[in-house]
């Protein structure tokens, strides 16, 4: 068996896959794999069945066709943590593909060793705690960053455009897999792609001909026909005039909670314009607590209202220009004190732009300058607009990093691999001029900023998985305690359960007697089914009857609930009931009493 062939002919798909399995294997060894969030689980809920009894293809966040496809998974695998391991499949794919791609600018063995390492060791220490804690507009990201290397790095023939779109077919398949996981994340990385494109198309010669305007224009078109026709599907699945109403709520309510500063629920502050709407103090405190679902007032109409009255007294940007303009230089500072911890992002960014500019003004190719130029340029603007709308939370920006990373380095590469052909036609010693060796200074400052960063990386994902150990703790056993009295409903305070969270590979327990008294589904067609399924109509008749219960950590107070409800006529009070104790943490299980007033 010749060994060395058999090597040689398979390396470059091995070489990853040995990086992969270090890189998650650590993952996995060291630690165990969650759902960053609890709406990551409540995705997850949707789809499996937990959340209405039934595998349910509309889950809000992603687009219907992959719900339809999960969905569809979770009904032939009952029991399979079939999102948990879809997502980590697309994370794992999506770093294999990109350090597979990465290979075809190494030629020896050791050389595509030693080169994956480095990327491996920086990946690590950028996105690390991200793949402990799964999110999937995280995953969505790093899918969109994938497909853009692969583009930049796929090799222009001589063939016909037919030839090079279909080479070109798994990243444009990488890319509307984005788009139908986090659709907001695609397209704001979608004008990063577009400069993908101008520079790749700019090395063509001649670069304006009918088969590179048919290759590239055509790539590009069937990517956006490919996001019209999955954004027609999900606006079908969504036709009911049930699903657009929500719809219609779960935007004004987007704008409300994630766009608009806390001031706007306020009753206090806002008491002129929440009157003339009908709302009461004790209505609008259920705003600000989120848990809104016990109010048939604040329904969509009303939220939209008040998003309207957001965008007219607070505007559409949360900061003026100039403020914008310096929390961006803040940003790129690394400013501590103002909560930015992004270095290994920022200086591997420097490196490699400087690097870039280096090689290009050594080979003297001036078309690096207005690549870096445009590059600069539309990574300012997209930074800028979520600085400005206060949109910046390590989901969004950690992504735009590695996707911004990820195209400097392919351009590097490619200017590296013709490092060895420039030197033999420019007679660089003869001129006088020091020979500078790009590769070992790149390959040591990449590895140096790799390790440096790497124990912060590691040290900040094993204190949150502490954290989240101990948060869960507590979670698990309000679930056991639920499941030991499946006849009964309970109705969770939403600020109570943020820190909860799930395993990624945890099996499910079938469906799920509990719920949110608020929360992006509440009011859904989703979450009245739920309601429907214990004989309730409304959040607000559940919580009435004594068959409900509500539940929430022991420093709870219930005052604005009661006092929500005697607006509506229905007087009471709340008591507590039980406890469920971890150590020391203590999870209520309460019930409202009724009483004739």
């Amino acid at each position: 068996m010749d060994v060395k062939g058999y090597w040689k002919r398979y390396e470059d798909w091995v070489i990853p896959l040995l990086c992969i399995l270090l890189l998650f294997g650590a993952a996995g060894v060291w630690f165990d794999f969650y759902y960053d969030l609890n709406d990551d689980v409540l995705i997850k809920d949707i789809l499996s069945g937990v959340y209405t009894g039934t595998p349910e293809s509309r889950n809000v966040q992603m687009l219907w066709p992959l719900g339809a496809f999960l969905a569809l998974l979770y009904r032939i695998l009952p029991g399979v943590p079939v999102l948990g391991g879809f997502l980590w499949l697309c994370q794992a794919g999506s770093i294999y593909c990109i350090l597979r791609c990465s290979l075809r600018f190494s030629g020896s063995a050791w050389g595509k060793c030693f080169l994956n390492l480095i990327e491996t060791a920086a990946i690590g220490s950028m996105l690390f705690y991200h793949f402990v804690f799964v999110q999937y507009t995280v995953t969505s990201g790093l899918l969109m960053a994938a497909a853009v290397i692969s583009f930049l790095t796929c090799e222009s023939d001589e063939g016909g455009p037919g030839r090079r779109i279909r080479k070109n077919l798994p990243a444009a398949g990488l890319a509307l897999l984005s788009f139908l996981m986090r659709s907001e994340m695609m397209l704001l990385l979608l004008p990063l792609a577009g400069v993908a494109g101008i520079w790749k198309w700019s090395e063509e010669r001649p670069v304006f001909t009918k088969e590179n305007m048919v290759c590239y224009v055509g790539l590009f078109g069937g990517i956006l026909l490919g996001m019209a026709a999955v954004f027609s599907a999900d606006a079908a699945a969504y036709g009911s005039e049930e699903w657009k109403a929500f719809r219609e709520l779960f935007d004004a309510r987007t704008e409300i909670y994630d766009f608009k500063s806390a001031e706007l629920r306020s009753y206090e502050k806002n008491e002129a314009f929440y009157d003339s709407l009908g709302v009461s103090g004790a209505q609008c405190a259920l705003l600000e607590n989120y848990n809104y679902g016990i109010s048939e007032r604040i329904d969509g109409e009303l939220l939209k209202e008040v998003s309207a009255y957001g965008l007219e007294t607070q505007g559409y940007f949360f900061h003026s220009l100039q403020e914008g303009l310096w929390l961006y230089r803040e940003r790129l500072r690394d400013n501590r004190a103002l909560g930015f911890r992004e270095m290994p992002f920022l200086l591997t960014e420097a490196v490699l732009l400087a690097l870039l500019l280096l090689v290009g003004l050594k080979q003297r190719k001036g078309d690096i300058f207005w690549k870096a130029g445009l590059f600069a340029a539309v990574r300012s603007v997209l930074w800028l607009y979520l600085i400005l709308r206060e949109r910046v939370p390590e989901r969004i920006s950690h992504p735009l990093y590695f996707m911004e990373i990820g195209m400097l380095a392919c351009l590097l590469l490619r200017l590296m691999a013709q490092e060895e052909e420039y030197d033999r036609s420019f007679a660089w010693r003869s001129a006088g001029l020091p020979r500078f060796p790009v590769r070992p200074v790149a390959a040591a400052l990449l590895t140096v900023i790799a390790l440096a960063g790497l124990p912060e990386e590691l040290g900040r994902t094993a204190r949150q998985y502490a954290a989240r150990e101990r948060e869960n703790r507590l979670d698990l056993a309000a679930r056991a305690y639920y499941r030991e009295r499946p006849d009964r409903l309970y109705l969770a305070d939403v600020m109570s359960t943020v820190d909860f969270s799930e395993k990624l590979f945890a099996a499910d327990d079938g469906f799920g007697n509990y719920d949110l008294l608020g929360g992006w589904l509440c009011k859904s067609p989703l979450a009245v089914k739920k309601l429907q399924a214990f004989g309730y109509d409304t959040v607000q008749e559940a919580v009435a009857d004594t068959g409900t219960f509500l539940a929430g950590r022991e420093e709870v107070s219930w005052d604005w609930l009661v006092e929500a409800l005697a607006e509506q006529g229905i007087y009471g009070e709340v008591v507590c009931v039980d406890t469920v104790s971890v150590e020391e943490e203590k999870w209520r299980i309460w019930q409202f009493v009724p009483r004739e007033e």
